[in-house]
């Protein structure tokens, strides 16, 4: 896997937006910026974000989901 070099032009700007975040419109949605890899066996471009902001998106579930269950 080989990682993109240049953050400015090699981003996927407004990558992925959190469903459990939907309610907030405009410029101001919470989104991810991945940074694309590409393997060079299959040719694949995969998305990847950086650990930390996968452990806040996972806090940030596993708390929706406790209130979805709640309710």
């Amino acid at each position: 896997m080989v990682k993109s070099k240049s953050k400015t032009g090699g981003y996927a700007r407004y990558f992925w937006q959190p469903p459990w975040k939907s309610k907030t419109t405009g410029l101001l949605r919470p989104v991810l910026e991945a940074t694309p890899w590409l393997c060079l066996d299959c040719g694949a471009v995969i998305a990847y974000i950086e650990d930390e902001k996968l452990q806040i998106l996972r806090e940030e579930f596993e708390e929706e989901k406790l209130k979805g269950a709640q309710t």
